[in-house]
């Protein structure tokens, strides 16, 4: 009996004879909501034995079709159960077995396929989706950002300027922190020279 996930169910197993190079292979057929599994049947005779080992492994959102055949007189005839599966590169290979009932097999492996192409279809989907969001998370890591609001700590940078008196490149219009040196009118505040008896801007006679 084959070894299943602990999240796989069994669903049908049925001993049959499995038709390859027109010879029959007798096992076990088993199938799950995951997978469908031949195992070869073991041998056991006087000198040596040999287990039973896995033939067919096939996951069922890789099986394409199934199809049944029951002659019309089926009482000594042959029931063949067929099936095609993509393989690993792809390509569409085709099984056949003889085994009773092969109508309810047909029947289920077309139902559980179909659910398990739908689960592999949105997890394929989710997988993508988690690659983009992820490639795009690293690329906004990677892109330069603006300084705007960030502290900057340790030594800063003086700007470099040639002059070496303050009062020649502070605009004396927008100057707030330099107290002023020349004379105002105390009428009109205009500028006057201590040698004037009167204000140029205001005619207000000066006191000497």
């Amino acid at each position: 009996m084959p070894i299943y996930d602990n999240d796989e169910h069994e669903y049908l197993s049925s001993r049959v004879k499995k038709l390859e190079n027109n010879m029959y292979i007798e096992g076990n057929l088993f199938l799950t909501d995951k997978r469908i599994i031949f195992e070869r049947k073991g041998k056991r005779s006087f000198i040596r034995a040999s287990p039973a080992i896995t033939d067919l492994n096939i996951f069922l959102y890789n099986v394409e079709n199934a199809t049944y055949a029951i002659p019309k007189f089926s009482l000594f005839t042959r029931k063949i159960l067929s099936f095609e599966y993509y393989n690993d590169d792809k390509k569409i290979l085709r099984t056949d077995f003889i085994i009773n009932d092969p109508k309810n097999w047909v029947n289920n492996i077309t139902r559980l396929a179909s659910l398990s192409k739908r689960e592999y279809a949105q997890n394929s989907q989710k997988i993508q989706e988690d690659k983009k969001k992820h490639e795009l998370d690293m690329a906004r890591a990677k892109a330069p950002r603006a300084n705007i609001g960030m502290a900057i700590f340790g030594n800063k940078t003086k700007p470099h300027n040639n002059l070496q008196n303050p009062e020649e490149y502070v605009n004396e219009d927008l100057n707030e922190n330099f107290p002023s040196t020349k004379l105002k009118c105390p009428n009109c505040s205009g500028d006057i020279t201590e040698d004037m008896g009167f204000c140029p801007h205001c005619g207000f006679k000066l006191i000497a």
